[in-house]
């Protein structure tokens, strides 16, 4: 009976030992490679950055333009694809026509009608409708397959479950600075894959 308690009290420290070791590793890939708002369908980072080949094809399939590439002076990212949501937005296209153009596994087509870039927050200070006279702008651009602005009161509220971050209410807001931000990824809890 010692024996297997001893056995499985070395099986259990050995378990929490590779956990542990897991958890380091996991950590030291997120902080090499930071999550990045990469486009629809992008595999984990690090498994992205191995990935990608850097060939521009989802950029050019982009019917908006909106996926852009990292520098050369980005080390490590120089070449890759991004989206910058809050300056471009992204228009979850259907079928999302940048990952059908990846000739690698870097992005892959999502099963989903939406894919998750992070969420928005209304800034409710700057916001027309929350000082007074009705907007409603963002309301209109906020896409139908993720609907997560809606009026109430004249005022927009924002579901940020619902959400996906993808910029089309910012593009539209007409306050200047904006009156809807992304928040930063890895602080709303949006997918980083």
């Amino acid at each position: 009976m010692t024996d297997l308690s001893r056995r499985a009290l070395l099986g259990r420290m050995a378990t929490k030992a590779l956990d542990v070791a897991a958890d380091a590793a996991q950590r030291e890939v997120d902080r090499r490679f930071p999550p990045q708002r990469r486009p629809p369908g992008a595999a984990p980072e690090a498994a992205f950055l191995a990935e990608c080949t850097r060939c521009g094809a989802c950029a050019e399939a982009c019917p908006h333009d909106a996926i852009h590439h990292f520098d050369e002076g980005s080390e490590g990212l120089a070449g890759t694809p991004v989206l910058v949501p809050d300056r471009r937005p992204c228009h979850q296209c259907e079928g999302f026509p940048c990952a059908a153009a990846c000739p690698e596994p870097a992005l892959q087509v999502p099963e989903t009608a939406t894919w998750s870039l992070g969420r928005a927050r209304i800034v409710e200070l700057r916001c027309i409708a929350w000082k007074g006279p009705e907007c409603g702008a963002c309301v209109d651009a906020c896409p139908p397959a993720a609907p997560a602005l809606r009026l109430e009161r004249w005022r927009p509220h924002l579901d940020s479950e619902v959400c996906v971050g993808c910029g089309l209410c910012i593009e539209r807001c007409p306050t200047s600075p904006r009156s809807i931000v992304l928040e930063p990824l890895g602080e709303e809890g949006a997918e980083t894959t």
